[in-house]
C-alpha cells in the first residue's frame, strides 16, 4: 500500500502566495466594479461638453495607474496569505480553508485599525456606518494592536513549546528579543548629526491658520501647541497680512515679493500664460548653489511649477488626473499602501491630501522629514512646506476628530468638511460653532504635522542653526457677521478683512531669537518674507519688488511704516451675498475652466475677464481700509472703513491709486463693465473718458471692517 506524501512546505507556501494574490486581485476587481457602478465620469459613460476634455485628459494615464493599483492588491494579498499560512502551520494546519480564513482575519484586523485612525476611509459606506460611529466614539488605536500582539504572542508561545529542548526554546526567545531590539534601534537610528552643518532655511506654511488660535493672541492653547511652542522661541509679527486670501495667488506673491496684479496670478487655477515671470527668491537661493525643495500634500488649487524657482517639487499630480483620483476610491490602498513603499509606488494616492481616508497625514510628515534631512545633510538647503489639513475634504484623523466637535453632531459632519456654494438668499447648513470646531480639529492635525517636522529638526541637531519661518497664506471666515449664514461653508478671499487677510507669521533666526523682540506689532505683509530670507542668508536682494526685508524689526530696530495692497480672490461665495449691488458677473460652474491637452485645469479666457472685474481692490495701513468695489451699473464705489479723516487717510488713498497704476487727475477711474455683457465690458486696466464715469465715494464710521476674531 503506497504511503501518502505531504507536499513540501515551500511548495505549499508558493501555492498559498498565489492564492493570496488571487484574493487580492479579486478584491481589486470588486472595488473596480463598485466604482463603475457608481458612475465614474470619463470611465464608464460617454461625456459631452466641458467634461469631454476632462475625459480625454485622463484616459491615456488611467490604464497605467490602474495597473499599479492592482499590483498593490496582488502583492498585499500574497503577503497576507503567506502570513496566514505561517500562522496556520503553527497549529499543524495549512489548508486552503485555513489560509483564506486567516487572510480574511488579517484584513479585517487591519481595517479595524484604519477605521479608528482614519474613519473617512469608510464613512461613505452605509452598511458600516453604525459600527463606524461606535468606533469613532469609543475605539482606541491600541485595541486592534493589542489583539495583533496577543495573536503573535500565542503563536510564538506555541512554536517555543514545540521545540524539542529548553535550550532550543531559550535560543528561540533570544532570537525574537534580538529582532525586536533591532527593529527599535532602526527606528531610532539617524536622529542626530554632528560636525559642521550646512545652512538650512525652512519655510512652513499652514493653510488657513488664523492667528487668533495662538495662545498669546487669545486662543485656548489647545488647538496648536506645537505652533505655540515655536512662537515662544521666535519673533511673532502680530499684524501680518496677505495681499490675497487664496493659496495659489498668495504663494505667488510670497515667492516674487510682488502684489497679485503684478504677478498675474490673481485666483486659483490661473492659466500659465497669464503668469508674469518675475524672479523668485528660491531662484536666488538656487543660483547661489543651494538645494531648493518645495512640498505640499494638496495640489488641486496650488501647484508649484518651474517658475516657482524650486528645483525639486514634491506634490500630487496637477490637473484633471488629480480630480479623477477622488473618484477612484480604492479603499484597500488605505489599508495596504500607507507606508514608505506604498508612497513610492502610488504617490498619487498615498501622498495626496485630497483623498479622504487614504492619505495618512502623520505618515506623510515622517516620510517628508526624512527626505528633507537627508537632502540638508548634503549642502545648503531651502525647504518650503505647505500643510493643507484645513483644506477640503477636511477629514480629521485620530485623535483629532474627537477634540472639539460635539459627539452629538451627525457623523458626516464630524468626519468631513462639506462644500456648498453660497449665493444670495442661501442659508447655513450647520452651526457656526460646529464649523469652527471642525476647523480647529483640522488645524490641530496640521499642528501635529508641523510639530513632527520641528521635533525631527531638533532631534537631528538642525533646529537651532536653521532659519525657520512659520506662516499662513490666509485666514478663514465663518460668516461671523451673518447669522443667516451660520454653518455655511467657510470662506477665504471673499472680502478684505481681518478674518480673511490677517495671517500667522513667526520668525526664528539661526541661533534663536537672541536679542530680538518676542513680538512685533507693526503692520507687515506676506510679500516681505522673501526679502527677509534673502537678507538673513546673505544673498542678493530681489530688485523692483513690493516687499521689504523685516530684518531691522527682527533686530529690534525701526522700519518705516508699511501699507498693504490687497484684493479679493475668486470663491464659492457670490460677492452679492455681502454687498448688495456688487457686480456679480463671474461664472461659478465647471465650464468656467478649460482642460489643456496635458491635463492641466485652468481658468478660461472669458471667465478670467469676469473674475478680474469682480474683484474688490483695497489698501490698508492698520487703521483704515480704502476699498474700491465694482457695481452692477458699471461704476466703482470707493469706501473707507476705520479712521478715515485726516492727512494719513488721504495719503493711503493716494497710495492705492499709485499701486493700482491710476492717476488722481480729475475723476478718471478704471471701471468694471456692465453686468449685461461681460465679454464686451472693460476690465480694470482700461480707462473710459471721464464723462462716461461716475465715482461714488462713501465713508463709514470708524471701527473695524468686520468683527474682531475670537479665541480658539
Amino acid at each position: 500500500m503506497a504511503e501518502s506524501v505531504s507536499p513540501h512546505p515551500l511548495r505549499s507556501l508558493v501555492w498559498r502566495l498565489a492564492l493570496g494574490a488571487g484574493l487580492g486581485l479579486g478584491l481589486f476587481a470588486a472595488e473596480s466594479w463598485l466604482l463603475l457602478r457608481s458612475g465614474l465620469v470619463g470611465v464608464d459613460i460617454p461625456v459631452d461638453g466641458p467634461y469631454a476634455a476632462l475625459s480625454a485628459a485622463v484616459r491615456p494615464v488611467l490604464p497605467g495607474l490602474l495597473v499599479r493599483v492592482a499590483a498593490v492588491y496582488v502583492v498585499a494579498g500574497g503577503v497576507f496569505a503567506g502570513v496566514a499560512f505561517g500562522l496556520a502551520r503553527v497549529w499543524g494546519r495549512g489548508g486552503v480553508g485555513a489560509t483564506v480564513a486567516g487572510w480574511l482575519g488579517l484584513v479585517m484586523l487591519l481595517a479595524w485599525d484604519r477605521a479608528i485612525a482614519r474613519p473617512a476611509l469608510f464613512d461613505d459606506l452605509p452598511w458600516v456606518r453604525p459600527l463606524l460611529a461606535w468606533l469613532v466614539d469609543h475605539g482606541e488605536p491600541w485595541h486592534p494592536r493589542a489583539v495583533a500582539v496577543a495573536v503573535a504572542l500565542v503563536h510564538g508561545a506555541v512554536v517555543l513549546a514545540r521545540l524539542p529542548t529548553w535550550k532550543r526554546r531559550l535560543q528561540g526567545a533570544a532570537v525574537v528579543a534580538a529582532g525586536a531590539l533591532l527593529l527599535w534601534g532602526a527606528g531610532r537610528a539617524g536622529e542626530s548629526t554632528t560636525g559642521e552643518k550646512p545652512p538650512l532655511v525652512v519655510l512652513i506654511g499652514i493653510d488657513a491658520f488664523r492667528p487668533d488660535r495662538l495662545s498669546v493672541l487669545g486662543g485656548s492653547g489647545r488647538v496648536a501647541p506645537h505652533v505655540d511652542r515655536f512662537v515662544a522661541e521666535s519673533t511673532l509679527f502680530t499684524r501680518a497680512y496677505t495681499p490675497v486670501a487664496q493659496t495659489e495667488p498668495a504663494w505667488r506673491s510670497l515667492l516674487t515679493a510682488r502684489w497679485p496684479h503684478e504677478t498675474g496670478v490673481r485666483y486659483a487655477l490661473t492659466s500659465d500664460s497669464r503668469m508674469k515671470l518675475h524672479p523668485t527668491f528660491p531662484e536666488t537661493f538656487a543660483k547661489a548653489g543651494w538645494s531648493t525643495l518645495f512640498a505640499t500634500d494638496c495640489s488641486r488649487f496650488h501647484a508649484e511649477g518651474p517658475a516657482s524657482g524650486f528645483a525639486t517639487r514634491w506634490q500630487p499630480p496637477r490637473g484633471a488626473v488629480n480630480f479623477l483620483l477622488e473618484k477612484l476610491r480604492y479603499r484597500a490602498l488605505g489599508l495596504f499602501a500607507d507606508h514608505t513603499v506604498g508612497a513610492a509606488w502610488v504617490p498619487e494616492f498615498i501622498e495626496n491630501r485630497a483623498l479622504a481616508g487614504i492619505h495618512d497625514p502623520m505618515g506623510y510628515a515622517r516620510r517628508l522629514t526624512s527626505r528633507v534631512l537627508a537632502e540638508a545633510s548634503e549642502g545648503p538647503t531651502l525647504f518650503a512646506f505647505h500643510a493643507t489639513a484645513a483644506h477640503f475634504p477636511g477629514d480629521p484623523v485620530h485623535p483629532f476628530y474627537r477634540r472639539f466637535v460635539s459627539p452629538s453632531e451627525p457623523l458626516e459632519r464630524r468626519l468631513r468638511m462639506h462644500f456648498a456654494p453660497v449665493s444670495p438668499g442661501a442659508k447655513g447648513g450647520w452651526t457656526r460653532d460646529g464649523a469652527e470646531a471642525l476647523y480647529d480639529e483640522l488645524l490641530a492635525q496640521a499642528d501635529a504635522q508641523v510639530g513632527h517636522v520641528l521635533d525631527a529638526l531638533r532631534a537631528a541637531g538642525r533646529y537651532d542653526d536653521a532659519l525657520i519661518i512659520l506662516m499662513s497664506d490666509h485666514g478663514e471666515s465663518f460668516h461671523e457677521d451673518r447669522p443667516d449664514l451660520a454653518g455655511a461653508t467657510p470662506v477665504h478671499g471673499a472680502r478684505l478683512s481681518e478674518l480673511e487677510n490677517r495671517i500667522l507669521l513667526a520668525v526664528k533666526p539661526p541661533g534663536g531669537r537672541k536679542q530680538g523682540p518676542s513680538r512685533v506689532d507693526a503692520l507687515v505683509r506676506l510679500v516681505d518674507v522673501g526679502p527677509t530670507l534673502l537678507e538673513f542668508s546673505g544673498l542678493p536682494a530681489l530688485t523692483g519688488v513690493d516687499g521689504v526685508s523685516l530684518a531691522p524689526l527682527l533686530r529690534g530696530e525701526s522700519l518705516a511704516p508699511l501699507a498693504l495692497y490687497a484684493e479679493t480672490g475668486f470663491t464659492h461665495v457670490s460677492p452679492e451675498v455681502f454687498d448688495v449691488g456688487h457686480w456679480p458677473g463671474a461664472p461659478r460652474a465647471f465650464d468656467a475652466y478649460r482642460i489643456r491637452p496635458d491635463g492641466v485645469v485652468e481658468m478660461g479666457d472669458a471667465a478670467h475677464e469676469a473674475v478680474v472685474m469682480e474683484k474688490d481692490l483695497g489698501a490698508f495701513d492698520g487703521l483704515r481700509w480704502w476699498v474700491d468695489r465694482p457695481r452692477a451699473d458699471g461704476t466703482w464705489r470707493r469706501e473707507c472703513v476705520g479712521q478715515c479723516e485726516g492727512p494719513d487717510a488721504l495719503v493711503l488713498e493716494a497710495w492705492l491709486d499709485v499701486v493700482r497704476g491710476r492717476t488722481a487727475e480729475g475723476d478718471s477711474r478704471k471701471v468694471a463693465g456692465h453686468v449685461d455683457d461681460p465679454r464686451r465690458s472693460l476690465a480694470p486696466g482700461t480707462v473710459r473718458p471721464p464723462q462716461q464715469l461716475l465715482r461714488l465715494r462713501s465713508v463709514q464710521p470708524a471701527g473695524p471692517a468686520h468683527p474682531q476674531p475670537r479665541g480658539g
